[in-house]
């Protein structure tokens, strides 16, 4: 076997069972889901925002612009991570917020779970240099991270987490296993050590959340929405 056949079959290896683990989180999902949608039924509106600002970017656009013919348009607004905490400390009671939140480094400080050999080829080991650098990766986020903190200073999403809950909010956060951030209403703990497996994971979740949320408002226990 080659080696670029390797390094295949051991990232592909490395995604399936946590792809596969996020059935598992079917209930949460559902759960999730029935809340956002009794408060868009309201009027709430919905609060994105992330420490990638392109994952709150991208959720706005599916919630206001849905991809599948018939479905409604539902009231979205994302927001960049150091502003967050401010917007929603002024938003309505009755809005919701969704937070796609980082991947930490493991708390005992090894690598991710599921690394490959390194006998593999060079353009092997790069890109699990990538995954086990995890927020320091070029492909998570900019030079400048958003939730750079000093220690025992909530980083942005978390604060904005907290401010949410505050204002009364309904709260989902998308997050790995090792985020450790406020109380919120619906915490989406998604089965994958590996940072890049991760941001499949949340990009998963939240189009899943888009998805059942539009099933529950049309077809949940409290009736279609008008």
């Amino acid at each position: 076997m080659t080696a670029a056949a390797v390094l295949t079959t051991a990232l592909a290896q490395r995604r399936e069972r946590p792809g596969v683990d996020l059935a598992g989180s079917a209930p949460d999902l559902v759960a999730a889901a029935a809340a956002m949608a009794r408060r868009f039924r309201a009027g709430g509106v919905l609060h994105a925002f992330g420490h990638d600002d392109a994952d709150a970017h991208h959720i706005a656009v599916e919630f206001v612009h849905p991809v599948i013919v018939g479905k409604r348009a539902l009231p979205a607004i994302a927001h960049r991570a150091d502003r967050a905490a401010f917007r929603l400390s002024h938003a309505a009671p009755g809005d919701l917020a969704l937070a796609v939140c980082d991947a930490p480094a493991r708390r005992d400080g090894e690598p991710p779970r599921g690394a490959v050999s390194a006998a593999l080829c060079s353009f092997g080991e790069t890109a699990l240099k990538r995954s086990a650098e995890g927020a320091d990766s070029p492909k998570l986020q900019d030079e400048k991270r958003p939730d750079e903190k000093r220690p025992g200073e909530a980083g942005p999403v978390a604060a904005a987490l907290a401010a949410a809950g505050e204002r009364g909010l309904l709260t989902v956060a998308l997050a790995g296993r090792f985020w450790a951030g406020p109380p919120v209403d619906h915490l989406l703990t998604l089965p994958a050590d590996d940072p890049l497996v991760l941001r499949e994971l949340q990009v998963s979740a939240y189009h899943l959340l888009w998805e059942l949320t539009h099933a529950l408002l049309e077809h949940g226990p409290d009736g279609p929405t008008p």
